[in-house]
């Protein structure tokens, strides 16, 4: 933890939480205050001055302290957070320096933070100074704020900085969440106290384990839960669902460490047995255990681990239910049997085995959207919409994913012949414009639009192909997801989830800039998306629920072939290729406004069957997840409308109600029980064994802890994060529900 103060000449040094975190970059007045500044003439003989005015109003940041013994913000009262902060100044394009540099090296140099500063000019970079050594009687030193600046500069190929930024008072301005370009979260705002620098740290002595002593640990459990299980659900608790990698392997060993330490005795034996070794070394384990085991201890155990345990008890108590393994498998998407297809659909599957048809049928929906993206229609609500689709196709590594990629190219033969035509003039262009560089006479933009462009592609050009698109759709296909969550850590993704979402709906968007390198527009989002990944890289990528792209989009899961033969899918002939061709430049062809009230019937019933269910479920989240789930059923309805020569036969409304429930029994799969909790919040209501309603305070005892509340989510289902679990306790307590007695322990109010 670190330090924050409302100004830099006003309040009093306080921890700088998660949460006081994202009211600080959140704040309006902050964004307010950055961008004035931003909009300051550089060249008025004021502008220091001015600038230096208004960020005397923005709060401040303190990385290097953890607490001031004397409350004041003084360096010799400072107590070190273990951080380090790098100071850039004059850099004139810090988004595009951050673009150009290898986002790796800031995991193994466990930087955690790159900002612009609020200047707009200058980078603002904090890291972890790490262990420079180990003495003799075992105590640790770490290395110098100024060692730390210079490993990360040096890191990152940064030649000047101030040098000056390393007291331990240094204090930096709070800038608004756009300005943001690399955050880890865990790293910066690390659990336990990170004061004591010269805690011992002595390697405990390695006494090497019988065969015996192997079995007897191999069978050991905590509570009756495997240690294998725990630590798999600690990985997904701390955002490491892929284990390690090169260059993070340390760090997520340590992490893994530093909380199991509490369920192991604090036992470095048992810990370098339970522990996965991610291919580091023996002594390199070893090392960063004790390190782990050294750190200061809280008196209970942190509440991201009582979350791992209580998931692992409620999974370990289903599994022992067939009978609620059977009734949740039969709401499954899987086992929802196809309908009959319409002729191309059908085309399109029929090489493939049977379990990955459902699933190649929902990802033909995007490239049949936007071969058909002249077609208009009007909604339920009577509001006009187009066959925007995003679909998301995820199975484990080596699963076949790649199935799709042969459909899709015939099916996008129209448009990519077009695109390679666009293409062409816009590398003329290029050429011209080469060529007449120094030339009053520059030659005309022809305003060159390839439509499908794949997923890494920057905003100004997205921006640009849609404005010059003309309301035709554009489509990203992406067969690795983890592409797009790397764009995200790049800083841009705040804006192309924005554009996501807006596309789902055709809704505008736009960016103005003074800039003149920068693309200005404010066009309708006419974008469809097709991605594929692993079930880790989807949790990465929809990892926020509260910004509702997740439930925009249709998700589709293969079926799991570990230790099954190697599916067998069958080339198309000559004649089903050219049929499929003949039906995609059918669809491009297709334009004007439908009309099918049979599908709005269809979808209609569909909806109100989902309500009922919603309520006898007391479901937040089904009833939400209906309502889209609807929308993409519709849409499928009138695209199949269109495969059926402009005609509504059983085959379009068993379509569109088979979309609908496809992708609503999958949203509920992946995302229902995080959305229930995020939906209902502090009152959340849930239904009894009895069949009452009643909420979870009630169903608390009228003193209990934060473990007791995370056992009662577990059992409901709901999630166990601990900013989840700390949500509901703050709000509880806002609204007068509880009290606190003690560190851990809660008392319910008369209310």
């Amino acid at each position: 933890m670190f330090q924050y103060q409302e100004k830099v000449n006003a309040g009093v040094p306080q921890v700088c939480t998660p949460e006081i975190w994202d009211q600080l970059i959140d704040s309006p007045e902050v964004k307010n205050i950055c961008s004035r500044i931003a909009a300051l003439d550089t060249q008025a003989k004021d502008y220091n001055d001015r600038k230096q005015a208004l960020k005397k109003r923005l709060p401040i940041i303190i990385p290097h302290a953890a607490s001031f013994k004397n409350g004041k913000r003084v360096s010799a009262d400072a107590v070190p957070s273990g951080l380090a902060m790098l100071d850039v100044d004059h850099v004139d394009n810090p988004r595009d320096w951050f673009e150009s540099i290898d986002k790796q090296l800031l995991s193994n140099n466990r930087i955690y933070l790159v900002a612009i500063t609020a200047s707009g000019k200058g980078l603002r970079i904090i890291g972890e100074r790490i262990i420079s050594s180990i003495g003799s009687d075992g105590i640790r030193q770490l290395e110098s704020i100024e060692a730390a600046q210079m490993r990360f500069a040096q890191a990152l190929g940064i030649t000047e900085y101030d040098a000056v930024t390393k007291d331990l008072a240094r204090a930096s301005y709070v800038v608004p969440r756009d300005y943001i370009l690399w955050i880890y979260e865990a790293g910066l705002f690390a659990e336990d106290d990170r004061s004591d620098l010269r805690e011992p740290l002595a390697l405990p002595p390695h006494t090497p384990l019988s065969e015996a002593d192997h079995s007897i640990i191999s069978s050991l459990t905590y509570r009756g839960i495997p240690y294998e299980d725990l630590v798999q659900q600690l990985l997904l608790a701390t955002g490491n669902c892929d284990g390690a990698v090169q260059g993070e392997r340390n760090t997520v060993f340590f992490t893994l460490a530093n909380y199991m330490r509490y369920i192991c005795d604090f036992n470095a034996n048992l810990l370098f047995q339970v522990l996965p070794d991610f291919g580091l070394s023996e002594q390199e384990r070893r090392q960063v255990i004790a390190s782990a085991i050294g750190r200061p201890r809280k008196s209970q155990m942190p509440m991201v681990m009582e979350g791992v345990i209580a998931v692992c008890e409620r999974e370990l108590e289903y599994a022992k239910s067939p009978e609620e393994q059977e009734k949740k498998a039969q709401n499954k998407s899987t086992a929802l049997p196809l309908p009959e297809l319409p002729r191309l659909l059908k085309l399109v599957c029929r090489r493939l085995p049977a379990d990955y048809r459902p699933a190649m049928v929902i990802a033909s929906l995007p490239v049949l959207g936007t071969l058909a993206t002249k077609i208009r229609f009007d909604y339920l609500d009577m509001q006009e919409q187009s066959l925007s689709f995003f679909s998301c196709i995820t199975a484990p590594a080596a699963s076949g994913k790649s199935f799709i990629r042969k459909p899709i190219d015939l099916l996008l033969t129209p448009i990519n012949e077009q695109d390679a035509i666009e293409r062409e003039k816009e590398q003329a262009y290029k050429e011209r414009l080469r060529a007449s560089k120094n030339s009053k006479n520059q030659p005309e933009d022809p305003h060159a639009c390839p439509r499908n462009n794949g997923i890494a592609i920057s905003i100004a050009k997205l921006l640009q192909l849609l404005t010059y698109a003309e309301g035709k759709h554009l489509i990203g296909i992406g067969e690795e997801m983890d592409t797009l969550v790397k764009s995200e850590r790049a800083g841009v993704w705040s804006q192309k989830s924005d554009i996501y979402r807006l596309a789902f709906d055709n809704a505008e968007y736009g960016q103005a800039y003074m800039s003149d390198a920068s693309f200005n527009a404010h066009i309708k989002v006419y974008y469809n998306l097709l991605l594929t990944g692993t079930p880790n890289s989807l949790k990465r990528f929809f990892k926020d629920l509260e910004n509702g792209l997740a439930t925009r989009v249709c998700f589709a899961q293969l079926p799991d072939t570990s230790f099954t033969e190697i599916p067998i899918f069958a080339p198309y002939t000559e004649a089903e290729k050219e049929e499929i061709i003949r039906w995609a430049r059918r669809l491009d062809s297709e334009q004007g406004t439908i009309v099918c009230p049979e599908v709005g019937k269809v979808i209609s019933d569909w909806l109100e069957r989902k309500r009922q269910q919603a309520i006898d479920a007391d479901s937040h989240a089904m009833d939400i997840l209906r309502r889209r789930s609807a929308v993409m059923g519709f849409r499928a309805g009138m695209l199949c409308y269109l495969l059926e020569d402009h005609k509504y036969t059983d085959i379009v409304g068993q379509f569109a109600e088979w979309v609908a429930e496809y992708v609503f029994r999958n949203q509920m799969e992946l995302w229902g029980d995080q959305m229930e909790q995020e939906l209902t919040g502090a009152l959340e209501v849930i239904s009894s064994d009895r069949g009452s309603v009643r909420s979870l305070l009630e169903l608390l005892p009228e003193e209990f802890t934060a473990a007791d509340l995370i056992k009662l989510r577990a059992r409901k289902g709901q999630s166990v994060k601990a900013s989840a679990v700390s949500m509901v306790l703050n709000r509880w307590r806002n609204n007068h529900r509880i009290v606190k007695i003690n560190e851990t322990t809660w008392r319910k109010t008369n209310y």
